[in-house]
């Protein structure tokens, strides 16, 4: 599916993955296909962040990100439940 990540947009998201903390934090985990330079340029910890899908809208910061170059990035958001 296709979205935008702080306003960049972005192609091929995937495998969305909801958890909630018992301490009452979620967390929204989701993948990015393929390489994507202006996506590495924006991503940092703690930094705010909007997922928009055409179904959703996922706000909080970012708690993790990791990065493939084979792969892509799987980034997690965590928000207040």
């Amino acid at each position: 599916m296709n979205g935008t990540f702080n306003g960049l947009p972005l192609e091929q998201i995937t495998a969305i993955r909801t958890t909630t903390e018992a301490s009452g934090f979620r967390r929204n985990t989701f993948r990015v296909l393929g390489r994507q330079p202006k996506l590495e340029q924006i991503l940092q910890l703690g930094v705010p962040a909007l997922l928009i899908l055409s179904n959703q809208k996922i706000e909080g910061k970012v708690v993790q990100y990791r990065a493939d170059v084979h792969v892509g990035y799987e980034i997690t958001i965590e928000s207040r439940g």
